[in-house]
């Protein structure tokens, strides 16, 4: 079973069933598609219906986890993971919409004349909404830290151990069969070969763009001997690439941020701390996927105000990353759905699609959590220069 997990996890597997639809999916009968697309979509709808209870758990216990650390520590790490999130989503915004405007990245439009029906349908109400869990959440886990009562430390701790257990032993085995249904449904109408093929494109993109960024912050923060840093972080990088886990990599890359920190308790606390909520990749990954998306279904470009909100929403959406691949996407489907109105199809691509991109994505949110320790402490010691900038081992 575990072997079976880790083979589930992989994003090879997603590429398999693009090839094997991509390849037989005309020898299917119509009925067994539209079986399987309905199937898809109940998978969908209970995900949907559990992801307030995964929000919420996640926030509250991420934010939970911060306790026992100074109040001046917490009052510079939330902020500068959200404002560093924040900054992922507008460089992948305004570099990528100019360039499907223009064409320079061609993405076709989608059109088809023969969409495929799911053959039933089962209708599961949401009964909570995920940016009130969310606010929840937050709330509760500020509430918790500050006030240090131990029955809201052991719900959090409990409920967070009940939300992975859902996306470990649920979601990560019905990943597999939540995309088949939608890819049998592209093949069906004729979009699966040119979504394969226009976005292979993307992935150098966002390669591009996320280490690119990165560069340029670790030489801001920290000038001189960058090649030396790089080197430092690159082993967990390479852990990230090949595991597609960050958490895999976490021992490397405080072993790394050690040696780029003049104070190297700030990597031991900074690296740990951060790994789940600041994932740098993800934040130029998701929305790249998502704007080809738009441009591929017909839809409009975001305007600033609409891509504001959907920022706003995702920069908290990251305190409740997912540790699976695909987890982060996941987590996003009802954002797209709520402010962008992504339909079923356009969501589950972007879930495969990521899955795709899972491995480059990760390993920059590997290094993007080395260079998050440089910058943190270039802030701090600006700061409080005045004060000890020891953090307790």
């Amino acid at each position: 079973m575990p072997s079976l997990k880790r083979f589930l996890n992989l994003p090879t597997f997603v590429l398999l069933l693009f090839a094997l639809v991509f390849l037989f999916g005309n020898h299917l009968s119509l009925e067994m598609k539209a079986n399987l697309y309905a199937v898809s979509l109940l998978l969908k709808s209970l995900i949907v219906f559990v992801l307030p209870f995964i929000i919420f758990s996640f926030v509250m216990n991420g934010i939970m986890n911060l306790e026992g650390e100074s109040f001046k520590i917490i009052l510079i790490l939330i902020p500068l993971v959200c404002l560093s999130n924040f900054c992922g989503f507008w460089i992948a915004y305004i570099f990528t919409t100019p360039l499907l405007k223009t064409g320079v990245i061609t993405i076709s439009q989608l059109s088809s004349q023969l969409a495929l029906k799911e053959a039933w349908h089962v209708n599961i109400p949401q009964l909570v909404r995920n940016d009130f869990a969310m606010l929840a959440g937050v709330f509760v886990g500020i509430v918790g830290c500050y006030s240090r009562m131990p029955c809201i430390k052991n719900a959090s701790i409990y409920l967070s151990k009940i939300a992975n257990i859902i996306l470990k032993r649920g979601i990560c085995y019905a990943l597999p069969l939540f995309v088949l249904g939608f890819i049998v449904k592209m093949k069906h109408e004729g979009s699966l070969a040119l979504i394969v093929r226009e976005y292979s494109i993307l992935l150098a993109m966002v390669a591009l763009l996320a280490y690119g960024y990165m560069f340029l912050v670790m030489s801001i923060a920290s000038p001189g001997n960058i090649i030396g840093k790089v080197k430092n972080l690159l082993s967990g990088v390479i852990v990230g690439l090949c595991s597609m886990s960050s958490a895999a990599a976490i021992a490397l890359t405080i072993q790394g941020s050690e040696k780029n920190l003049k104070n190297p308790n700030i990597a031991r606390f900074v690296v740990p701390a951060t790994a789940n909520m600041h994932l740098l990749g993800d934040c130029f990954a998701i929305p790249i996927i998502g704007l080809a998306l738009m441009v591929s279904f017909g839809y409009e470009l975001p305007s600033l105000g609409k891509y504001l909100v959907f920022s706003l929403q995702g920069v908290i959406a990251k305190f409740a990353a997912a540790g699976i691949p695909g987890g982060s996407a996941i987590i996003f489907v009802p954002i797209f759905e709520q402010v962008f109105g992504f339909n079923s199809v356009m969501l589950t691509a972007m879930t495969a699609i990521y899955v795709l991109f899972d491995p480059i994505a990760t390993s920059s949110n590997v290094f993007g959590h080395g260079v998050f320790a440089i910058l943190f402490e270039k802030v701090y010691t600006k700061i409080f220069k005045n004060k000890s900038t020891k953090l307790a081992k």
